[in-house]
């Protein structure tokens, strides 16, 4: 009798050690998702006068699983608060964006057509216009006409320094 329970006991412990085994390791952190933003506070605005944006968050999410032909293509959502205006500006249908090196390359479709880079630095990202064809157009609501663009055709737009936001951040 006493075998039979050391026997019962050796089948429990082994058990759950033999379904670790099967389970498949986690996969770390894809580091193109998340959120990030930035305030501008009124000192950083009166040092760049020519800077429209007040505030920028920055939200990033998969649209498709990566597979052996496609890379993993994402979707960025981009929302900002102009200085001196109410309204609060949105890339409409987000950009989609590619890993392109070390950088995500994303494009805007439709009425509005734009292209820019965003770049891991850290844990902040960079949204960043290298080229003079590059920009991105932001809409306030559903008022096309109340659009603003950025690009590096005015150096205060060229290039935006994003830190990590909570999601709900994000989520507004």
């Amino acid at each position: 009798m006493r075998l039979a329970w050391l026997a019962v006991l050796a089948l429990l412990v082994a058990c759950p050690a033999a379904l670790a085994q099967d389970e498949p390791a986690a996969e770390a952190p894809d580091p193109w998702l998340g959120c990030w933003s930035r305030v501008y506070d009124a000192v950083h605005l009166a040092k760049h006068p020519g800077q429209k944006v007040a505030a920028l968050t920055l939200s990033i999410a998969a649209r498709g699983s990566a597979s052996d032909n496609a890379p993993r293509s994402y979707l960025a959502k981009l929302t900002a608060l102009m200085r001196d205006k109410p309204d609060t500006y949105s890339n409409l249908d987000g950009a989609r964006c590619v890993v392109s090196g070390e950088t995500l390359s994303c494009f805007t479709d439709g009425f509005f057509i734009g292209r820019f880079s965003l770049e891991r630095a850290g844990k902040t990202m960079k949204l960043a216009f290298h080229a003079e064809d590059e920009h991105l157009a932001l809409v306030p609501g559903v008022d096309l006409s109340a659009f603003t663009v950025l690009s590096p055709q005015n150096p205060e737009h060229a290039l935006f320094l994003l830190n990590p936001a909570p999601a709900k951040t994000c989520a507004k």
